[in-house]
Parts: structure tokens; C-alpha cells; sequence
């Protein structure tokens, strides 16, 4: 079988994001089985959209408008296609060839199944959840190790970001929440998040953030109401994180509820949640194991490329 890979990319951008990797890994893992044509190379790839055409004598339609975090599979021989994407929203290279019948899977990280049925309809079973990644390309393993050595633990909330787009940051207790002000470099971020108890996950663009797939692979426990977002592998509330059922009065942006716009009444949610776990050490280090088992499994280096193939069929 003859594959044609499009994901725009260049010197630049190929390293930005740890996803960036991801996509070299998972093209050198198809060039084992088929055989691969490469249409990678945008010299403008994080500035504006790469138009990708398909073989019109096996796909007639038009083709995609992509951006650098996302990547297509195109099977030469018959023009049947596959699209990934890691965007925090549906966009073109997600939605633009729903209704062609090559289009055989879509696999995107933002799955919020209510919102993508509503632009799909019919055409919502190509559709499916998939995996998440890490920021950037630092290794997190020598701080999990670190954090194995650690016997005691920081019991306040610690979340370290970008505010504008989060007012219910304002909300918390100022007493309890440690941050959001910048920290610094990833060296410093992450060798003062292992000595924390619980970290606390808001909403960004996207309901997943970079900072929850780090907890994950460190084992801190993470505290958020109910993920809406799917992963192929489901996330269990109260097993993989800490969380609080989730609460319809939350604001919408973009038809989505979202926590990151909430007041407080919903911070004071996730406080409260916070005071109930925060001294039951047993519940806490049973979080921490089962988060960064499910991150071994299917968010890892070693384990992404598997899991992504195997939900593709490829």
C-alpha cells in the first residue's frame, strides 16, 4: 500500500510543540509497513493554513486547509483518507471533507461528542476520540522519578498559567491557590510542581490542557469538574483524577460549557472538593497511580504510536 503524509511543517515548527515529534515518530513507524510519500515541507506552517490536494483519479473533492498540529494519511491506491488533529477546535482540516466518502476516520484530541455531532450529523461515526500530549520536548521522566523520592507533599492547590482567558482564577482562595503567576522555564515548572499534593486543571482554548497530560506523566493528581472531553481510552472521575460532577450553570463559549469562564460559586466547588481529599493521603496516592498508569498506557512515548494506529486500523 502506497501512503501520502501531509502535515505541514518546517525547521521551525517541527520542534514546537511535543505533538511536533509525534508526527516524525508516526510517519517513520508507517515507513516499517508501506510505503510513504512525504508532503510536509511549509515554509509558512505556523503562520497560515497548508492547502492539501488529493489524486483527483481516486478523490475528486478538493482537499484540506491544514494546520501544523494537524496531519492527513492518504492512501494513493484508492484515495481513502485519515485526518488527526490536535487544534483546541474543530476547524477546516477536521470538518472540511465530512461529507466525502473517502474520508474513512477522523481522530481528534478536543472530542466533545455533543459539539461534533452537531456540525456532522450523519457523518458522525467517522468520527473518534483519541490521545493527548505533553507541551514541549522536555523529558518528564526524570521528574517522576524525583517526585518517587519525595515523602512529603505541599497540600495546597498549584496552577501556573495564563490568566486572560481564565477569570475563575480570580475566584479562589487566595490562601489556597498557589499561582497563577508565570514561573519560569520548564525546569523550574515542573521541579516545583512535583512537590505539590494536587494540581488544579482549568480549561483553556481547549478543555484539555498541555499541564494535565505533565500531571498525568508525574502522578499528580489533578482536581477539575467532569471532563466533557473524550479520549479513546476513557478518563474515570475519582480513578484517574479528582473530580466534581459537572455543573450546567458553568458559561459557553463556542456552544461549550466551560470552566474557565465559571464565578465562584463553581471555584468554590472545586475548594471544597479540595478540603475533602486533601488529608486522605491513601485516596490521593491512589489518583496518582491509577493517572499515571493510564499515561504509560496510551499518552506515552513508547505507547502513543500503538495506540494511534490501532484505533486508525492501520
Amino acid at each position: 500500500m502506497r501512503l501520502r503524509i501531509h502535515n505541514p511543517c518546517n525547521e521551525q515548527t517541527r520542534y514546537y510543540r511535543n505533538y511536533n515529534l509525534f508526527w516524525d515518530e508516526l510517519t517513520d513507524k508507517l515507513k516499517e509497513k508501506y510505503e510513504i510519500v512525504e508532503n510536509r515541507y511549509f515554509e509558512d506552517a505556523h503562520k497560515t493554513r497548508f492547502n492539501v490536494t488529493f489524486n483527483s483519479l481516486t478523490n475528486p473533492n478538493q482537499g484540506l486547509l491544514l494546520m501544523e498540529c494537524e496531519y492527513v494519511i492518504e492512501n494513493m491506491d484508492n484515495g481513502d483518507f485519515y485526518v488527526l488533529s490536535v487544534a483546541d477546535d474543530l476547524s477546516y482540516g477536521t470538518l472540511g471533507e465530512r461529507n466525502n466518502p473517502k474520508l474513512k476516520k477522523v481522530l481528534i484530541s478536543q472530542f466533545i461528542d455533543y459539539k461534533i455531532k452537531g456540525h456532522t450529523n450523519e457523518n458522525f461515526y467517522k468520527y473518534s476520540p483519541w490521545i493527548y500530549f505533553q507541551s514541549n520536548l522536555t523529558d518528564l521522566e526524570q521528574y517522576y522519578k524525583k517526585r518517587l523520592d519525595k515523602t512529603e507533599f505541599i497540600d495546597k492547590l498549584c496552577f501556573w498559567g495564563t490568566t486572560s482567558e481564565r477569570p475563575i482564577l480570580e475566584h479562589f482562595d487566595k490562601s489556597l491557590l498557589v499561582g497563577p503567576n508565570y514561573i519560569g522555564d520548564s525546569n523550574k515548572y515542573f521541579d516545583n510542581l512535583i512537590n505539590y499534593s494536587v494540581a488544579l486543571s482549568i480549561a483553556g482554548v481547549g478543555e484539555l490542557c498541555y499541564r494535565d497530560i505533565e500531571c498525568m506523566a508525574l502522578g499528580v493528581p489533578l482536581i477539575r469538574f467532569e471532563y466533557q472531553t473524550k479520549l479513546y481510552e476513557p478518563l474515570i472521575p475519582n480513578y484517574h483524577y479528582i473530580s466534581i460532577p459537572y455543573d450546567t450553570t458553568l458559561p459557553t463559549h463556542n456552544g461549550v460549557h466551560t470552566d474557565r469562564l465559571g464565578n465562584g460559586n463553581h471555584s468554590k466547588q472545586i475548594e471544597d472538593r479540595f478540603r475533602e481529599v486533601i488529608l486522605d493521603k491513601e485516596f490521593l496516592n491512589f489518583i496518582s497511580k491509577n493517572s499515571r498508569k493510564y499515561y504509560e498506557d496510551n499518552l506515552s512515548p513508547s505507547s502513543r504510536i500503538n495506540k494511534t494506529l490501532e484505533i486508525l486500523g492501520l
